[in-house]
């Protein structure tokens, strides 16, 4: 097949999933009440304005929650990533007897639903005093094991001969993991960062749960209490949509590179 045609159905493809992007934003630009359904609609640009956004903004909390889920996933992302990051290595390069075990328990972690625990994650979080407060949604982030999973393999391609190089420099196991294992899974890290701060900012049925008041709520939960009110009005549901989808789209952009090296994982070889 000529690569012209590869790249004409790559654009296709590109268009296909771009389309929901691009009415979303159109909708959202046109005044209260104006339908984007035909052509004549779509090539109308003159009545665009961010009329709706200064009316979302001022007549709910969307920034506030906006803020929230900000704060959450970063948090959320970075002790995770931390966390993670010490377990890959740990399993990856530390001989111990029960390796194998603790690795296998930790990973079948990702065989048990959210919906599973929902019960006894609830008990636990009122008994802690943690509900309505952010570290109730942020804790129980931090033990979603696909981390661990991801950075375990990409740890185990890195040469062993840089371990022992740098055991022989006199590094210990800590400074092993700092020194050499960190920079050169820095990509993957990134990757695996993006995919934890995506859950977090997606994640809606625990904080739900879990958030009481409304100043507390992170965008997924808070926003189905702002489409509800707005049921009847398209472009301002298009508004909201747009406002919670552009941060996860902007930190996509900004660090694909990363995305695609961590793929690649980052040129090691074993």
């Amino acid at each position: 097949m000529n690569k012209w045609v590869l790249n004409v159905i790559a654009a296709l493809l590109a268009l296909l999933f771009i389309f929901p992007l691009l009415w979303m934003l159109l909708v959202s630009l046109k005044p209260d009440g104006t339908s984007v359904y035909s052509l004549a609609d779509w090539v109308r640009w003159s009545d665009l304005n961010t009329d709706n956004y200064v009316k979302v903004v001022r007549d709910s909390e969307i920034l506030r929650w906006t803020w929230n889920s900000l704060v959450i996933g970063v948090l959320t992302t970075v002790i995770a990533i931390l966390f993670s990051s010490l377990a890959a290595f740990s399993f990856s390069k530390l001989p111990f007897r029960t390796r194998g075990l603790f690795y296998i328990v930790i990973v079948s972690g990702l065989l048990i639903p959210t919906e599973a625990i929902l019960i006894p994650l609830y008990e636990t979080t009122l008994h802690l005093k943690l509900i309505d407060n952010i570290w109730a949604i942020i804790l129980p982030g931090l033990t979603n094991p696909i981390g661990v999973l991801l950075l375990k393999q990409f740890m185990d391609g890195v040469p062993r001969d840089y371990i022992e190089a740098a055991q022989i420099d006199g590094s210990r196991n800590f400074g092993l993991w700092w020194r050499v294992c960190l920079p050169l899974t820095k990509s993957a890290m990134v990757s695996v960062g993006i995919f934890y701060f995506i859950l977090s900012w997606n994640n809606f049925l625990w904080p739900y749960l879990s958030i009481t008041s409304a100043e507390n709520m992170i965008l997924s939960a808070g926003l189905p209490t702002f489409l509800s009110n707005n049921t009847m009005s398209l472009n301002m549901i298009m508004t909201a949509s747009a406002i919670a989808a552009i941060p996860t789209i902007v930190v996509f952009i900004l660090l694909q590179r990363h995305i695609v090296q961590g793929v690649s994982m980052s040129g090691i070889k074993g």
